[in-house]
């Protein structure tokens, strides 16, 4: 069978290094010549109004440019690199929800129970998921990273930075899923006596 790999979606990581870029500039030129703000400075205020730096200031920038240097490098890393967040085969799925530098959650075909997508709400937004129901909920952290329990035994894991949709990823898992499943034998289903088929006399 065909393996399932999901990844973190390049075009949101650069988008990502991006965003850091502005904070790292300012950070840096606040802590150094301060041409940039100098300048930016001279053109909010009045030669008389002129604002004085303060250590708060310095605290700001400091923490304006490790932010900057963890999103830049955040997002060039997953640039090069994508983190794998889900991938599936013949003997299950892996789940990246033990956080960073942590191994992977393994989740055999046997422990789950049905596999669907979604969308949940948060801070009035609507984010889309993947959820996956369990018949051993055990088998999952009970603090997932990047997930949340919607219920004893579903987890959803969140897919809004995914190269793909939570709905693609769900019929993916599905159909490996079913193709990793064998077809039921005859002693699976098991054979009607002779004696129970006849009409009873």
């Amino acid at each position: 069978m065909r393996e399932v790999v999901v990844r973190r979606s390049a075009l949101r990581m650069w988008v990502v290094a991006l965003v850091g870029v502005p904070l790292v500039v300012i950070g840096t030129d606040v802590l150094t010549r301060r041409r940039l703000t100098n300048a930016l400075r001279d053109m909010l205020f009045r030669p008389e109004d002129t604002q004085i730096f303060e250590p708060r200031d310095v605290i700001w920038a400091w923490a304006m440019l490790v932010v900057g240097v963890l999103l830049v490098g955040l997002g060039l890393k997953e640039l090069m690199f994508p983190t794998t967040v889900v991938a599936a085969d013949g003997d299950g799925m892996r789940l990246k929800l033990s956080g960073p530098l942590r191994p992977v959650t393994v989740v055999p075909w046997s422990a789950v129970e049905d596999i669907g997508s979604g969308s949940v709400a948060d801070e009035g937004d609507r984010l889309p998921v993947l959820w996956v129901r369990l018949f051993d909920p055990d088998s999952i952290p009970m603090d997932p990273w990047g997930a949340r329990w919607i219920d004893d035994r579903t987890v959803a894991i969140l897919a809004s930075d995914w190269d793909r949709s939570a709905v693609r990823v769900a019929r993916e898992l599905t159909q490996a899923a079913l193709a990793a499943t064998p077809p039921p034998s005859d002693a699976d289903l098991g054979t009607i006596p002779r004696s129970a088929e006849e009409d009873p006399v």
